[in-house]
């Protein structure tokens, strides 16, 4: 099996080189890397060719944000596709033979969603998955999960060559592995396997973000979910991201932005996308957790985070 390792980028030259340095150590042979730059003005069009020429290199003239990964995968030869960020990789060197023996044992696996540690937070694993799991007690085949973080998780190519590829930012894998996951593929997480995510602060506290994924999460529910599942889910989304909006202090003309954001979302989802999942599928595409206790565990986090910082004052 080859290993096709899909890098977007966008003006993080120091961020890429640590992310390609540590994709190249890893002892899995047949792999290769792919690097498609959103027109990124910092160097990295003139340095990457110089300085990694065995990288597959794509500038772009344009930013076309996460979508970009598409081209990337177009671009790939491989049997199995490694998502990930510009500013994460591996923490161990066999990463790869782990993925590969996995996918040889368990031909029923389709997705592999790896552990993000995010090193920059005293290298704390991010707390993503909804269920509560004894990590020290995994399955042989992983645990049942409905998304991955984009910071590492392996995709056989023929997931993508069924559902097709990712929409543009915000909830992107959430949106992918919800596809996946109504075709008939199945995702697995396995915590041993641990990406290790620097976390670039390059455009994380953009206004934009924070509009962009607001929208996006709607546009989610509204795209695969029953009309008044839809309806409820979207309303707590709604208040929930004026809350978040409200404690990052975003500018007003933000907020406003996203609060129309969202309610036209919905009209153009339902007019031009709504694609609802069978009945028997919701309970896979959520694992059973409602949007209340997966928001409530996010702001959790936030507030811990914040009490942290302050302690350290």
């Amino acid at each position: 099996m080859k290993i096709s390792v899909v890098i977007v980028t966008r003006n993080r030259i120091d961020d890429l080189r640590v992310c390609i340095n540590g994709y190249m150590k890893q002892t899995y042979p047949d792999k290769e890397i792919i690097v498609v730059d959103n027109a990124s003005t910092d160097g990295t069009r003139e340095i990457i060719p110089i300085e990694y020429p065995m990288v597959k290199y794509l500038w772009l003239p344009d930013n076309f944000d996460i979508r970009t990964i598409n081209i990337g995968v177009e671009m790939s030869s491989g049997d199995i596709i490694w998502r990930t960020d510009s500013d994460s990789h591996p923490e161990s060197e066999g990463t790869f033979e782990r993925v590969v023996e996995i996918f040889r044992a368990n031909p029923h696996i389709d997705i592999i969603a790896t552990e993000d540690i995010e090193v920059k937070k005293n290298s704390e694993p991010w707390d993503w998955y909804p269920l509560k799991i004894d990590k020290n007690k995994m399955p042989e085949d992983g645990f049942k999960a409905n998304f991955f973080p984009g910071t590492g998780a392996a995709i056989k190519r023929k997931v993508f060559d069924t559902i097709g590829g990712f929409w543009e930012f915000g909830f992107e894998e959430l949106d992918f592995c919800t596809r996946a996951i109504v075709a008939g593929f199945n995702v697995r997480y396995f915590p041993t396997i641990r990406t290790l995510h620097y976390a670039s602060p390059q455009d994380r506290d953009n206004p934009n973000r924070w509009v962009m994924a607001s929208k996006q999460h709607i546009r989610y529910n509204w795209r695969y979910f029953p009309f008044f599942r839809a309806w409820l889910r979207s309303t707590e989304i709604f208040f929930f991201q004026i809350f978040l909006a409200i404690i990052s202090r975003l500018p007003l003309s933000a907020i406003l932005e996203g609060m129309f954001g969202m309610i036209s979302v919905i009209f153009y989802t339902i007019r031009n996308e709504r694609n609802v999942i069978p009945k028997d599928k919701i309970k896979d595409i959520t694992l059973g957790v409602t949007v209340f206790h997966t928001q409530m565990r996010y702001f959790r986090q936030i507030f811990s985070n914040k009490i942290r910082r302050w302690l350290k004052k």
